[in-house]
């Protein structure tokens, strides 16, 4: 906001300052919307609900509480002021703390919505970010433009005061009438430096009306011409195909006296130049009155006459002195301005005066340099090259919604940062950046400036709606724009634009539809394919078909809407081989498969067998399950073919025992070896193999049918005094192979088969040795890093009323061997050989 003139030194803004929200009374902080030379803009709300703009000005930032003191002194001062002028953005309450003051201001249009404030995504509306979206105002809005705001400046000088800072982000909107606003003032980190910007300060600095002045012939001329400001005076190259050219010249002629490098050759005030602009308005030229020209035609005599006295009553000893002086820069084409003189570097000064310069370079992207030069000593100097050093702001990049990855690219190209939104960037060089996004293959592009000292916001808001993928057949692949997106039915959320949308199913082809993304509604896309039909036969007939596991009826069968591609079934017969018939179904056709069964060689389904190492076998559910534990002589038979190590027991064990010491991986090998084996022998089906029981096919041979529970360890110990000889305790003699048992010890393994079968016919269901299962326990592992296994049955060992309890587990580790564990195995249909937890 304008302040008190003269020259103020800054320093930028800590870190720290803002780490906490600070408190306005009667204001809610909503979020940062700027930062400046001494604080943060922050948008809030009022108990009233109305949207406010708040400045808090940190007093750490100053560099004496003097200074300090001084700013809320000037800001108390203007509050009035600020609401007496509509070109002034409207003071509406000035406070403060301790540790800061604080003042809350109207809040500036929206720069796309206006007055339709919207929380996570306003932006202020400022002449920056209108030249950003239309590069360039007409003649005739510049010029009403700089009516405007030289009335508004005229105010402001009247009352003692100068804005220091004018250029187009100073300049914001408010219900549409441009207003002079102070947001975002920043100066590099540690550097002190008088207030303004560069370009926009004339040669003798910032702090009086006529500096004012400059400044604001410099930024309509940017409006005008669309170019930067340190490229004043140069006319717009395409100047003769502008139908408002005629207007323009006379308008920058204004603009030339505006910003004359000498004070005195520019406007007296604002009035006089809001007097010119308000003349070409109306369609007239600016011109002096006759009083005025009257009165400095005799300033004019008066001074000459004074010239020819002084000079003939003094000599001359400087007459035919020419100073000369050269000034470079690195990188050369800096703007260099030397008392009221001006050039670009290399700049070479001739018919210099012997005194004091004031030397100040500028250049786009660079910090400026001031200096003094002393040419007193009436000699030509020539001072060593000016380094230049790239001038660095800041930028803050935000997406909606958080997360995308961006990258920043330099004019050149070249990638200068990368990251994730949101994020700020404290130490990027001054330009122009192409920042890109992307949130998955969705990309989004935005054009940013990083000015000098200041923080440039960029948001990119990823707007989609939901589009609904449908196609009958389902299941057809989706390519969004090329991409594969999924299998339909398909919901996406695709950005709003057009799109190409293609589906794809085997054997069809491809589908194509073009989509206009509508964000108000949600979106659909239907895509149909023609299916055909298969016909399938079998010598002999009745055989069943079956797909993906389901049976889907016998031959034989007509099988409709079947996916064109290739296809393949299954045809079961009892006392025949299974077999396949495969083909390819082309749309809207019937393909015809058959197949001639053979007999089969393995067990029939639901009947008792015995295989080749002489293990029986009977039917259990659609499994068939061995009655008796797996004997020494079956394992010693796996072990020689095999080559796999067995540890006989530390007791006397004949071949008719179960054998012991073997681990749950060394039960699986067992299973695997005799399925291969009888494959080989023509003893089995390829769909028949040998495997573990699972936990719940060892609870249905024990005779716990009703178990409930869907794991082993929901199951576990759940029914209970119910034991493998039924619900009598203790247990009656001859029940099993127990450690106690009608006051017998036996200490070891007995063969298999040597106490009374169940009613399925099964042997040692209890006692004698624990059995492993095929299930883990509670996924079968632990923090602790074991493999947890389950055992049934009880053993040799076992004495504890609880571990006899046909729903006891026993938990132990699957990588275990021990002289109490061993296995019976189950013959199975293919289908059904994985772990079955249910």
């Amino acid at each position: 906001m304008p302040r008190a003139r003269g020259l103020c030194k800054i320093a930028t803004i800590p870190e720290q300052v803002s780490a906490q929200v600070p408190i306005i009374p009667d204001h809610e902080l909503l979020r940062v919307i700027g930062r400046g030379a001494y604080g943060e803009i922050w948008l809030a709300r009022t108990v009233t609900g109305a949207f406010r703009a708040v400045k808090i000005v940190y007093r750490s930032t100053f560099e004496s509480e003097r200074a300090f003191l001084r700013e809320f002194e000037g800001m108390s001062a203007f509050e009035p002021i600020s609401r007496g002028h509509a070109g002034f953005i409207d003071i509406l309450h000035v406070g403060r703390t301790n540790e800061y003051l604080y003042y809350s201001m109207e809040l500036a249009d929206d720069h796309l919505a206006g007055r339709e404030i919207d929380i996570l995504s306003y932006e202020p509306r400022t002449l920056k970010s209108d030249l950003g979206r239309q590069k360039r105002l007409s003649a005739d809005e510049s010029i009403r433009l700089g009516i405007s705001l030289t009335e508004a400046l005229d105010a402001l000088h009247t009352h003692g005061l100068t804005h220091r800072d004018i250029k187009p982000s100073n300049i914001i909107f408010t219900e549409g009438v441009p207003k002079l606003a102070d947001i975002g003032l920043v100066a590099v980190s540690g550097q002190q430096s008088f207030v303004g910007t560069e370009g926009y300060v004339p040669p003798e600095g910032p702090g009086t009306p006529q500096a004012d002045i400059y400044s604001l012939g410099k930024l309509l001329y940017e409006t005008c011409t669309g170019k930067d400001r340190l490229d004043f005076p140069e006319i717009d190259s395409q100047l003769s195909q502008r139908p408002d050219r005629e207007q323009l010249l006379q308008l920058n002629n204004v603009l030339v006296k505006a910003c004359a490098n000498d004070p005195k050759k520019r406007y007296e005030s604002a009035a006089e130049m809001h007097r010119d602009l308000a003349a070409l308005e109306r369609g007239e030229r600016p011109g002096k009155s006759r009083t005025k020209i009257l009165l400095a035609t005799m300033s004019i005599l008066v001074v000459a006459v004074a010239g020819v006295w002084f000079w003939l009553n003094h000599p001359q000893p400087n007459v035919g002195l020419h100073l000369q002086m050269t000034v470079r820069t690195e990188p050369p084409g800096a703007l260099v301005v030397l008392g009221d003189h001006a050039q670009k570097s290399p700049a070479t000064f001739a018919d210099l005066e012997p005194r004091k310069y004031n030397l100040r370079i500028m250049s786009p992207g660079y910090e400026p340099v001031e200096s003094a030069v002393d040419l007193s000593g009436k000699r030509s100097f020539d001072p060593p090259p000016f380094r230049l050093v790239r001038s660095k702001g800041a930028l803050e990049i935000q997406s909606e919604p958080t997360g995308a990855q961006f990258s920043i690219r330099s004019q050149d190209g070249q990638v200068s940062r990368a990251g994730t939104t949101p994020q700020s960037i404290v130490d990027l060089p001054t330009g122009k950046y192409l920042v890109v996004a992307h949130r998955g293959d969705w990309e989004m592009r935005g054009e940013v400036e990083v000015s000098r000292g200041e923080i440039a916001r960029k948001v990119l808001a990823f707007v989609s709606a939901t589009t609904n993928i449908t196609s009958e057949p389902s299941g057809a692949e989706i390519f969004a724009d090329g991409k594969s997106r999924g299998r339909a039915p398909l919901r996406l959320d695709l950005p709003v634009r057009s799109h190409e949308l293609t589906a794809h199913l085997d054997g069809w082809p491809n589908e194509q539809q073009k989509i206009d993304i509508d964000p108000q509604h949600e979106n659909a896309v239907h895509f149909v394919f023609a299916n055909g039909s298969v016909k399938i036969t079998s010598a002999p007939g009745g055989a069943a078909v079956i797909a993906n596991g389901k049976e889907l009826g016998q031959t034989p069968l007509v099988i409709e809407e079947v996916k064109p591609g290739d296809v393949m079934f299954e045809l079961r017969l009892g006392g025949y081989k299974s077999t396949s018939v495969s083909g390819k179904v082309e749309p809207q056709q019937q393909s015809f498969l058959a197949a001639r069964l053979e007999k089969s060689v393995g067990p029939e389904p639901g009947q008792s067998f015995a295989n080749s190492l002489g293990m029986k076998f009977v039917p259990l559910a659609d499994v068939r399950i061995s009655v008796w534990e797996t004997r020494v002589q079956d394992y010693e038979a796996f072990s020689r073919a095999s080559g796999r190590h067995y540890e006989p027991a530390d007791f006397q064990q004949a071949p008719t025992h179960p054998v012991v010491k073997v681990n749950w991986f060394d039960a699986m090998a067992f299973c695997k070896w005799l399925t291969d084996k009888e494959r080989d022998e023509n003893l089995l089906e390829d769909r028949q193999s040998y495997r573990l029981p699972t936990d719940r096919e060892w609870s249905l041979a024990v005779g716990l049918a009703n178990e409930s529970g869907a794991t082993p360890q929901a199951r576990d110990g759940k029914i209970k005094n119910e034991f493998p000889w039924g619900k009598q305790w203790p247990p009656p003699a001859g029940a099993g192979n127990y450690l106690v048992g009608a006051g017998q010890r036996r200490g070891t393994t007995m063969p298999v088969g040597s106490f009374k079968a169940n009613g399925l016919g099964l042997y040692d269901l209890g006692g004698n040795v624990w059995e492993w299962c095929a299930d883990t326990y509670k996924g079968g592992s632990s923090g602790t890093g074991r493999d947890w296994g389950v055992l049934r049955g009880g053993s040799w060992a076992t004495s504890n009323r609880l571990e006899m309890q046909s729903s006891y587990r026993n938990v132990v580790d699957r990588n275990e061997r021990d002289v109490i564990y061993g296995f019976r195995c189950v013959l199975a249909p293919e289908s059904s050989d994985r772990i079955d937890n249910r």
